[in-house]
Parts: structure tokens; sequence; C-alpha cells
């Protein structure tokens, strides 16, 4: 039994009826049997899960078509591309489908011991764009910054799939400079949007 849509959706890029549709089934709710637990390790009643849409061939598509846009001239003007966590690196792939002459690199949680022992795979441009799924307190967007500028990669800016309104990473972002876009951003009903994305 589907639930209703419980946020109000501003849509920067794209449909907002086929954003609901789309969200709606990221939606996950949390159940006493298997709980939603956040970073704080407390209970949360549910999550916003992107890697449903992303590992679904025409949605991803869709996403990545808006992706495209804001990487190439709608935003951004970019040749390469940075992400990191399963969410991150299947944008990464359905923007290389619809931009296959871009570079990518992703950047793993912790140094590989063996090998070459990188942090960061795949290519090494000059500059990327950091593509993520959700922008919410902005940790992951800044710790992305920090690895890639160790590495001597700069970080043109941070593009993101949606922006949780109540959250505080895009003012965290701005604050440091950061230039950052999200295709939708998502704001709890019956509250004041903060203006924060």
């Amino acid at each position: 039994m589907s639930q209703e849509f419980p946020y109000v959706i501003n849509a920067r890029r794209g449909d907002v009826d086929e954003w609901r549709r789309l969200l709606n089934d990221a939606v996950i709710h949390g159940t006493p049997e298997a709980p939603i637990i956040n970073r704080m390790g407390g209970h949360s009643p549910r999550m916003v899960d992107m890697r449903i849409p992303l590992t679904n061939g025409a949605r991803a598509g869709w996403i990545g078509e808006h992706l495209a846009w804001a990487l190439r001239g709608g935003v951004f003007d970019t040749k390469a591309i940075a992400s990191s966590g399963v969410a991150g690196t299947l944008a990464v792939g359905v923007l290389l489908a619809q931009l296959p002459d871009m570079e990518a690199c992703i950047i793993r949680s912790e140094r590989k011991k063996h090998d070459r022992r990188r942090i960061v795979e795949g290519a090494r441009p000059e500059s990327v764009v950091f593509v993520d799924d959700i922008l919410a307190g902005g940790n992951s967007a800044m710790r992305a910054i920090e690895v890639l500028d160790a590495e001597g990669i700069s970080v043109e800016g941070v593009l993101t799939i949606v922006c949780y309104d109540w959250k505080t990473g895009a003012k965290r972002l701005y604050g440091e400079g950061v230039k950052a876009f999200h295709l939708v951003h998502l704001q709890k009903k019956n509250q004041a949007s903060t203006g924060s994305c």
C-alpha cells in the first residue's frame, strides 16, 4: 500500500509530477522489524533511497538527462566528474551513458591497502564537479572536496539530485564558497522553507 508522499517538492529542473512519482517510489518507511537508523544512531521514520530509481533504466536515464544538462552549460561547464558511495557511483554511471566524452573518478571510503593504494580511482582530471544523490548535512561533499584537493584535483562545484531543505548542507557549502546546484529540493509538509537549498 502506497503512503502519501511526505514532502513538498520544488523542482529546479524536470517535471514536478514525474519527480513525485520517482521519489515516492524511493521513500522507504521504517518499521519495528526493519528500522531506519540515522547517522547519529537514532531511528528515522523514513528515508529517500535514490539507489532505487538509479537502478531502474528508464528512471535513471531521465535523471541522467537532467544531470547532464546541469553539467554541460545549464549550471556548470565541465569535462569531468567525481563521486563516492553507491548512489553517487550509480549517478556517475548514468552520466557516462549520457555524456560518453565525460571523465570520472570515484572516491573510495578509505585508501586501498594494496595495488597502487589509491583513495581516488579512475581518471585523474585537473578539476571536477562532485556529483551525489542527496545533499543533507554536506558531510559527503566536504569530505570529497578535502580528498580531491589532497590528490591535486580541484572541485568546480557540487551537483546533487535532491537537497533536503531542513538540513544545513547547502548553507555549509555556500559558506565555504562552493558552488552547489540540485535538481529538486524537498521540504517537510507544514513547514516553511528554510531557504537553505
